[in-house]
């Protein structure tokens, strides 16, 4: 197996957004609704995924694209 990488690497973290805030609550639901909905512009679009009517938040690939917007590599985040 040397060479693979972990399945927990490879599973996103899908979160509600209720839960998402929850477990950060620097967030508010109205806040990452909006960037739900403007996620086409705002750089978000790959950190929500729709499952039917449920909106989820990949939290990895968020904080990714929250620490290159900021200027940051994912890694130092």
């Amino acid at each position: 197996m040397s060479g693979q990488t972990p399945a927990s690497d490879l599973t996103p973290q899908l979160l509600t957004i209720h839960q998402f805030c929850a477990k950060h609550p620097w967030a508010t639901v109205g806040g990452i609704r909006w960037q739900r909905f403007n996620s086409a512009t705002n750089g978000f679009a790959h950190a929500f995924l729709t499952i039917g009517a449920r909106v989820l938040v990949d939290e990895v690939e968020y904080f990714r694209i929250v620490a290159a917007q900021n200027g940051r590599s994912p890694e130092a985040a």
